[in-house]
């Protein structure tokens, strides 16, 4: 469990330092380019995942 914990921080971390360097070589404003990428994430990505675990929800309760 702990080294699974560490393994997801760690990759977290590697994400962000990633996307900083990247946005920096290509000179990207982060702060104009992440409300960007929560309003697409909330439009395109989020209802997906809903549908999903609303699906599993109803699959459960029709198993019972």
């Amino acid at each position: 469990m702990e080294k699974s914990r560490f393994s997801i921080t760690f990759y977290i971390i590697a994400i962000i330092l990633l996307l900083a360097i990247v946005s920096d070589l290509f000179n990207l404003n982060v702060m104009a380019v992440f409300p960007l990428l929560v309003e697409w994430a909330t439009k395109y990505i989020l209802p997906w995942i809903i549908l999903y675990w609303l699906v599993r929800l109803v699959r459960s309760i029709e198993k019972k």
